[in-house]
């Protein structure tokens, strides 16, 4: 039924998130016939490199690796410019953002990230716009606010690393959560797989995170690489639907996610 259904034209490959002009960069841009995606950009130098394609959405946010005292000047500049984006409604969502603790550094720099994150979570609540959350080694950030993640059009937990207990207990909050995963599921990550099997349809969402989040031995992650990632997923649900509807729940997924 999958090789049979790969062919059918009723499938449009939906990436949840993305870095489409590092993409253009690396000369790794190349897309499925049928694609939809989000691309996600991180500073002023990246929105002026964008082409904006008619078949992506865009996010614009200030990702935690890159919040340091150091950096504060810069920082401001960019929280400006996303506010006139929103003021301008240049983007569907506020993103990628959140916290990382992954390295001692990141985690020296936890205050900042915070700070950083309440002002960019105030922007979404008062444009009523989604968030995409990038969160490593911090999940308990994540239950520290749920109560304003709820008041949320949605929320994209993006490359999720919790178990499902923990999504669906986000679920459960009253957050109308989605949660994207990609190559992890290719390295045999146990607690992706658990996700990918056990989430609610409705919440679940695929990506490729290109250029980044490479299997061993890869360079960069491509576009291209997305239907990989839905054949897996497909796959690890063994869902009792065709393939073709599963791809159109996801395809629906983006767009309730986007405001669509």
């Amino acid at each position: 039924m999958l090789e049979k259904s790969l062919q059918n034209q009723q499938i449009i490959y939906c990436d949840a998130h993305c870095h489409l002009v590092n993409c253009r960069e690396m000369n790794c841009d190349q897309k499925p016939e049928k694609w939809l995606g989000a691309s996600t950009i991180l500073n002023i130098e990246e929105w002026n490199k964008a082409d904006f394609d008619f078949d992506l959405f865009y996010t614009f946010g200030i990702h935690p690796q890159f919040v340091c005292k150091e950096n504060k000047e810069e920082i401001n500049k960019n929280l400006d410019f996303l506010n006139n984006l929103l003021q301008n409604k240049k983007i569907s969502a506020i993103g990628e953002i959140g916290f990382d603790f992954f390295t001692d550094q990141f985690k020296s720099n936890a205050t900042c990230q915070e700070e950083i994150f309440n002002n960019q979570l105030q922007l979404a609540l008062q444009y009523n716009i989604p968030l995409v959350i990038h969160c490593r080694k911090a999940n308990e950030k994540l239950f520290e606010y749920s109560s304003m993640l709820k008041k949320l059009p949605a929320v994209l937990f993006h490359s999720f690393m919790g178990s499902p207990v923990e999504a669906k207990s986000l679920i459960n909050k009253g957050i109308r959560a989605y949660f994207s995963f990609g190559k992890q599921m290719l390295n045999n990550n146990k607690k992706v797989i658990a996700c990918v099997k056990e989430l609610p349809l409705q919440n679940l969402l695929l990506e490729t995170d290109a250029p980044y989040q490479t299997l061993k031995g890869e360079d960069f992650t491509k576009i291209s690489d997305i239907q990989t990632i839905y054949q897996a997923a497909y796959k690890i649900r063994n869902e009792n639907i065709s393939y073709v509807d599963f791809c159109i729940i996801l395809y629906e997924n983006l767009l309730y996610l986007y405001h669509e």
